[in-house]
């Protein structure tokens, strides 16, 4: 694994605070806010979900290339 990503982008910093809202507004609306809310509570998650999937970002190709076994007998010995 080559990805040193360690913050996240301003794109996902949204697309988590519209799942938030869409969490918190869709059973809220379900609750006693009305079906109104509801329904924009659970277009939010559905817009999060598919803004993430939007950003994500494909994964690296892998190499083909393998690793040749050691040959029997060998023994590979870390010392830490």
């Amino acid at each position: 694994m080559t990805t040193t990503q360690k913050g996240a982008t301003a794109a996902q910093g949204w697309y988590l605070f519209l799942f938030l809202l869409g969490f918190t507004l869709g059973p809220a609306g379900l609750y006693g806010l009305g079906w109104p809310v509801a329904l924009i509570g659970f277009g939010m998650l559905a817009a999060s979900f598919a803004g993430f999937r939007s950003i994500k970002e494909p994964p690296a190709p892998r190499a083909e290339a393998r690793e040749e076994a050691p040959a029997v007998g060998t023994r590979a010995v870390k010392s830490y």
